[in-house]
């Protein structure tokens, strides 16, 4: 600060005027230097995350899931390949011992790490090596097999082995997975000022539906910045072509689905790294609550704990 020496103002003796004064404009502008960049830098992700993911529907009892998310990028000729494995599953906060489940994550193993080449905006691009994630799951089948016995066990590693080899689909699906839409976002996102359409997939093996999405951006934690995504379904579809997963001519508008999205990001001020993503999926119908999906990503610190930091 300071200070003005005044001797005709009445009871004044002297103003503080600020020395830093910044306008709303200049303001704004150190802000968004604090945003990631719109271009992907290996930076922008942590070694390793720990994820917690629930669905809720009513009716039904509740679905909780746990794992580690666990990510090594490089950089090959300006180009970002990272791979990615996911371990530590947890259902219902219990190592899951139902033999389809077991089967299942079994097949996901034999084939990790699964590595993707990253788009500059950050999101899915493609499979980096397709031919060796076949390679990889051809040979541990018979491993897989050895203890898996049975006609169905038999079909559900042929159906497993169908769908990875089918390049397009399987790269459809991981960018169709909740936890890669969630984890690679398009980094345009965080410093986007107006609206705009997008296409997300909100069930699984269902067509994906045009969203309208806005971003807002909060300062006020310390080290941190929030950056709300937040989506609203602006695609006419009914429960029935959802659940199916292909459109029905002369559906009833009555039978319509809402949907609504909200993606929290918490990025380091400093690095523009990913600290913690919380998200929110709600499906409506009728006017009733359908579905609920969430997903909490936390960036796991080198001792294996999460962070803690409070927000």
């Amino acid at each position: 600060m300071s200070k003005l020496w005044v001797n005709n103002l009445m009871g004044i003796e002297f103003i503080l005027i600020p020395t830093h004064f910044s306008t709303k404009e200049e303001l704004e502008v150190q802000q968004r230097k604090m945003l990631p960049p719109e271009n992907y830098f290996p930076a922008f992700h942590s070694k390793r995350y720990i994820a917690e993911e629930s669905f809720e529907q009513p009716g039904k009892e509740d679905l909780k899931l746990s794992y580690h998310v666990n990510l090594k990028i490089q950089e090959e000729n300006s180009i970002s390949i990272v791979e990615t494995t996911l371990s530590n599953f947890l259902k219902n906060q219990n190592i899951s011992d139902d033999k389809v489940s077991s089967l299942s994550l079994e097949c996901m193993k034999s084939i990790y790490p699964v590595s993707l080449q990253l788009a500059e905006n950050g999101t899915i691009k493609s499979c980096s090596d397709h031919q060796h994630i076949v390679k990889k799951f051809k040979t541990k089948r018979n491993e897989i097999e050895d203890f898996y016995i049975g006609e169905l066990s038999t079909a559900y590693l042929d159906l497993f082995e169908k769908n990875i080899s089918d390049e397009d689909y399987f790269l459809q699906k991981l960018k169709s997975c909740f936890l890669y839409h969630i984890l690679f976002p398009n980094l345009k996102w965080f410093s986007k000022t107006s609206s705009w359409k997008e296409r997300l997939s909100i069930q699984i093996n269902s067509f994906p539906l045009e969203f309208t999405f806005k971003t807002e951006n909060f300062y006020e934690i310390p080290d941190f910045v929030e950056t709300a995504v937040t989506g609203i379904i602006s695609d006419p579809c009914s429960l029935r072509e959802l659940l199916k997963g292909f459109r029905i001519e002369d559906e009833n508008p009555e039978d319509f689905i809402h949907a609504e999205i909200q993606i929290k990001y918490f990025t380091d001020k400093i690095t523009k790294q990913l600290d913690e993503a919380r998200t929110s999926l709600n499906i409506w119908h009728q006017n009733d609550l359908f579905q609920k999906h969430t997903l909490h990503l936390t960036k796991l610190q080198d001792e294996g704990l999460p962070n803690t930091t409070e927000r």
